[in-house]
């Protein structure tokens, strides 16, 4: 065999080198390389998520606190323009049964007859066409859909929209009578669509005024049967909060009292629930025009 020369031996060492050193490349160093890569970037994307901490606290922070504004704010609201707890407070609970509910309702609209009696005065104006608040259900199985629209809205509510509001007065009295609605203690009231007729100093003016009285508790009753039910109805069982009402309401408690309507009615010459204009209906102006004193507490 003929002797292979230095660089034969050189070449051919080289090559036979290069192939483990391009089985390691392939197999070893390049996976490696690029699977460094990622936890590169993966670090990166973590250590950038880091750096957001201190602004993802502070915008938690800020939610917070602007939570807390809009529940002082409603508190606020809560504390102004809803109607007390409780008959005896001018309210209503609605934690009564419901054929309590059906006599204390009447007696909650009196109070909120005498609420805006009061108010429609404001601005020493005189009433030409005062509102009439509408009586509720007799019957204790509609009254909460009926006079506090629960549930077809998720809270009871009373809302009251009464048409078309007429006083007499000054242009600063009504302006003043207007404006007293935004006010209105107990109640949202709305007053809008001002029209003044007539020649100053004397003018009449007419308005549309709606009312909604958002209603507080905790709880509201179930619903229950009037007629002879066989069963108890709406949770009432042995012991529970209708025990011995099954069938009918307890003694007592069948009807309104004697003598409802009378201190809560509207302003003298304003058309009553069962007259032509219709329970709820804008009254007729009466000659006087100022809402009768056995309206209101004095």
């Amino acid at each position: 065999m003929k002797n292979l020369n230095f660089w034969t031996i050189i070449i051919v060492g080289i090559a036979l080198s290069l192939i483990p050193l391009a089985f390691g490349f392939f197999t070893n160093w390049m996976p490696n390389m690029k699977e460094a890569g990622y936890y590169d970037t993966y670090i990166e994307q973590l250590n950038t998520e880091v750096n957001k901490r201190p602004q993802a606290i502070k915008k938690q922070e800020e939610a917070v606190r602007l939570v807390e504004q809009k529940a002082s704010e409603w508190r606020n609201v809560v504390a102004r323009r809803t109607p007390p707890k409780g008959v005896q407070a001018g309210g209503i609970d609605l934690g009564v049964n419901a054929w309590q509910l059906a006599i204390d309702s009447r007696r909650f609209r009196n109070n909120i007859q005498r609420a805006v009696n009061a108010q429609v005065r404001k601005g020493g104006i005189e009433v030409v066409t005062g509102p009439l608040v509408p009586f509720p259900d007799e019957s204790a199985t509609t009254i909460l859909a009926n006079y506090f629209n629960y549930p077809a809205i998720s809270f009871p509510v009373v809302v009251f929209n009464f048409g078309q509001i007429t006083v007499s007065g000054t242009y600063d009295q009504i302006l003043a009578n207007v404006r007293s609605y935004a006010n209105m203690p107990n109640y949202l009231a709305v007053a809008s669509g001002l029209r003044l007729d007539g020649t100053s100093p004397r003018l009449t003016g007419t308005y549309s005024l709606s009312v909604v009285g958002f209603i507080r508790g905790d709880k509201i009753f179930s619903s229950v049967p009037e007629g002879g039910a066989g069963g108890a109805a709406g949770g009432f069982g042995a012991g529970g909060p209708g025990a011995g009402f099954r069938g009918g309401p307890p003694a007592g408690i069948g009807g309104p009292p004697a003598g409802f309507g009378g201190p809560g009615g509207p302003p003298s010459g304003f058309a009553g629930p069962g007259s032509g204009a219709g329970r709820g209906a804008p009254p007729a102006p009466s000659g006087g025009g100022r809402p009768s004193a056995a309206n209101e507490d004095e």
